[in-house]
């Protein structure tokens, strides 16, 4: 199929079903004693609400959640149950992000950026750390891209540690607002575009994490809805472990490229809406 030894990285499986939690953990733990009572906010469609609720819990911190009116309502009951008050607000992430900016300047909590926090990025980036004390030789990386909050920490983990290695950015080929800022070598933004890889939704990169991907990101490809389902039916089929297609775009970048070598492929989150998921599997019944 690929020719070459493939690992998994399975961020699916951690507490709440994605790498959000590694951020989320690594900032709440950094707050002051103040920042703490005065409660922490963010927006997010899922993933990140989920790890800041659950930290947050853990914590004994309260937080407040804001979320498009449109997430996966599996998402949000995770979220309430992991002790997050949640509000509901507008149709895109970014009228949810404008009220949570708004709540933070009139309640004074301090607000969680999903993408740009420098602890965030930092708790993302262990995952780099343990890919190469796990597999010293690994030749290439797999990483699904968004906003670049991921892909940023990761490639700046291995290039410190282990330059050769080569670190690939995969994005929805009509969600790839990373690859083609990365291609102009500026900040690009692109129109606001459907894929079942939803969780990489975005329409420009934050400038922290486009920074850190120019000076240590190899290469940037795109795939197409089609591949991701591809990808996510043999993983889910081979493996017996629910993603979601955001999880499967790594996989589906090295089912294109097909590098040689040992390749680790990034499974970013498990928080799969299932609907989604039966329609996938209704139509790649053989793979």
């Amino acid at each position: 199929m690929v020719g070459s030894e493939v690992y998994f990285k399975c961020e699916n499986l951690q507490k709440t079903g994605s790498f959000k939690v590694r951020g989320a953990f690594n900032t709440l733990l950094s707050l002051t004693d103040d920042e703490k009572a005065r409660g922490v906010v963010c927006y997010s469609s899922g993933n990140h609400a989920q790890a800041v609720a659950y930290a947050s819990s853990v914590l004994g911190i309260r937080s407040q959640l804001f979320m498009p009116e449109n997430a996966i309502a599996a998402k949000v009951n995770a979220c309430k149950a992991y002790g997050g008050s949640i509000t509901s607000y507008g149709k895109t992430g970014s009228e949810a992000h404008a009220k949570a900016l708004e709540y933070m300047q009139t309640s004074n909590s301090t607000y969680i950026d999903p993408v740009e926090d420098p602890r965030i990025m930092a708790g993302q980036g262990t995952i780099g750390l343990e890919i190469l004390q796990d597999l010293p030789g690994v030749d290439t990386i797999y990483v699904p891209v968004g906003g670049g909050g991921l892909i940023s920490e990761i490639s700046a983990a291995i290039k410190a540690l282990s330059p050769k290695t080569t670190v690939i950015g995969v994005e929805p080929e009509h969600m790839n607002c990373m690859g083609a800022s990365f291609s102009a070598g500026r900040i690009t933004t692109i129109p606001s575009r459907y894929s079942i890889a939803d969780g990489l939704a975005g329409t420009a990169p934050g400038e922290k994490a486009f920074a850190e991907v120019m000076d240590n990101v190899d290469e940037m490809v795109t795939v197409s809805d089609e591949e991701i389902a591809t990808a996510l039916t043999l993983i889910v089929t081979y493996t017996k472990m629910l993603i979601e297609p955001s999880a499967a775009v790594s996989f589906a970048g090295l089912l294109l490229k097909k590098t040689s070598g040992k390749n680790v492929c990034i499974l970013s989150g498990g928080n799969a809406n299932l609907h989604v998921i039966a329609d996938i599997f209704s139509q790649h019944t053989e793979v």
